[in-house]
């Protein structure tokens, strides 16, 4: 094992580039800094990640860029399997760890969309079981409780670290919670599983109350959650080799979950723990970058719409501002994470488990996204690598925005149709006057986008459509002596 380590090693190790922490790590958060290699090329972001491995022993990697609603860069690294010498690929499926509660919240705000709650009811009204904490059984538990990490329930490790175990989780998911949070439970303790605080008051990540959130799917619908999240996300998706189980996968292609210490690697082997819907979702790097073009389109793809854009602005509508030490890196929506520690305006989740580390996040300013999956432990700077695959999309964007066009140009509206919004580009090759209008089919003016002198350059302008009806409508470009008019389509 020692010789296959050390020749993994030296087989990683090329072209290295100089960089060390830029970024709190996720449990002491002490500040770092690197110097990021050259940008705007694969070779670098090679060397980069390869040298990221070698640093801090990760054993495989599996990254993508995300821009134009595709992948606009993907890189494999390394091993999904040492033992058996299987490299990672496209077809490796990982363990995302705590990006699966993302997926966990589209499901349950589907439902919401459909009427099913409101973030204020109380839980109780939907469980078999009631929930109240010790301190404060008076104050009902709320769904924004639960997607906010405010309703007082505690993550109890001394529970929870005992109930991983190899392959599937064998306690069903009711069952677990029932015996976590009511009195009497296997599990329940007053102390250890509540904090004394008011729910609503106090803000504690809790795994625990993602669980239960997902769980409300289950309650709310009959349906077992992992088979209504194959059923209203996946398939619609087309999310091949994604599960929340073993049992739907094949195990071959899955990552195996590595620690290192003692100078070598450890095989933490492929567990299950029965709050699985906080944390178990397994796929592949492809089909998690569908998800994330979902969620950059508004919760479109493909023209399958899984959430109204507005569900999608209320997820990521900054509701807990302010949160004490050592998440205090981060503001929060309903269970999705805006950072403070990046260099750009991001939302997303990261994911940390035995022998996982994982992010994920998209930038809405230029509707851009980042996945990074490994198989090792979180004592590495994801952080940095979030950023420098940031750093690749800007320098690109920017030098494609700032090369001087040398003719006038309106480009077709992407995505078309659309729904609610689109993007229009147009390049001006000289100082203008530029004008750009939206017109019905009957040629009523409907809005401006832009009138201001423009210098020489590439421009792109939003169009947001929400309060308009589904049809053909024209957006018409002047500048100078020039004049361009092309048709865009509605379709809700």
């Amino acid at each position: 094992m020692k010789k296959l380590i050390l020749a993994l090693i030296a087989s990683l190790i090329f072209q290295f580039c100089a960089f060390a922490q830029l970024h709190r790590n996720w449990q002491d958060q002490e500040q770092e800094e690197y110097n990021s290699p050259s940008l705007n090329s694969s070779s670098s972001l090679d060397s980069f990640f390869t040298a990221y491995m070698s640093t801090y022993h990760v054993p495989g990697i599996a990254a993508c860029i995300l821009k134009n609603d595709s992948i606009f860069w993907e890189g494999y690294y390394g091993y999904a399997n040492i033992t058996l010498n299987t490299p990672a690929t496209d077809n490796t499926i990982f363990n995302l760890a705590s990006i699966s509660k993302t997926i966990m919240v589209t499901a349950l705000m589907q439902l919401y969309e459909k009427g099913y709650f409101q973030l204020e009811d109380s839980i109780n009204a939907y469980l078999p079981f009631p929930v109240r904490t010790p301190t404060h059984p008076e104050v009902p538990i709320t769904f924004k409780m639960l997607l906010t990490h405010t309703s007082s329930i505690q993550d109890n490790w001394n529970v929870l670290s005992q109930l991983y175990a190899p392959g599937d989780p064998t306690i069903p998911l009711e069952t677990f919670l029932s015996d976590y949070l009511t009195p009497g439970g296997q599990y329940y303790s007053a102390s250890q599983n509540f904090y004394s605080q008011i729910p609503g008051t106090y803000w504690s990540y809790c795994n625990v109350g993602a669980a239960l959130a997902g769980y409300l799917v289950e309650s709310l619908t009959s349906v077992p959650f992992d088979e209504y999240c194959k059923d209203s996300i996946f398939v619609s998706l087309d999310m091949s080799n994604t599960a929340w189980f073993l049992r739907d996968l094949d195990t071959s292609l899955v990552a195996h979950p590595y620690g290192y210490w003692g100078g070598a690697y450890h095989d933490y082997g492929l567990y299950g723990y029965p709050d699985y819907p906080d944390g178990l979702l397994r796929t592949t790097l492809h089909s998690l970058a569908k998800f994330l073009v979902m969620n950059i389109k508004g919760g479109e793809s493909n023209g399958i719409r899984l959430l109204d854009t507005s569900t999608v602005r209320l997820i990521r509508t900054v509701h807990i501002p302010i949160i004490p030490p050592p998440w205090n890196l981060y503001q929060w929506g309903l269970i999705w994470m805006k950072p403070l520690w990046s260099d750009y305006d991001i939302w997303g989740h990261t994911g940390y488990d035995d022998g996982v580390t994982t992010a994920m996040f998209l930038r809405e300013s230029d509707d851009t996204g980042v996945i990074l999956l490994t198989n090792a432990d979180g004592d590495q700077p994801y952080k940095a690598a979030v950023d420098r695959l940031f750093d690749e999309i800007t320098v690109g964007i920017e030098e494609e925005l700032n090369e001087i066009p040398t003719e006038f140009l309106l480009s077709q509206n992407y995505p078309n149709p659309f729904n609610p919004s689109t993007k229009i580009k147009y390049s001006v090759p000289q100082s203008a006057n530029v004008s750009i209008k939206v017109f019905d089919i009957l040629g009523n003016e409907i809005e401006t986008l832009v009138n201001e002198e423009k210098p020489a350059g590439t421009y792109e302008v939003t169009w947001y459509a929400e309060q308009l009806p589904s049809g053909v409508y024209f957006y018409q470009l002047k500048a100078g002596e020039y004049r361009a008019v092309k048709k865009m389509i509605l379709l809700k």
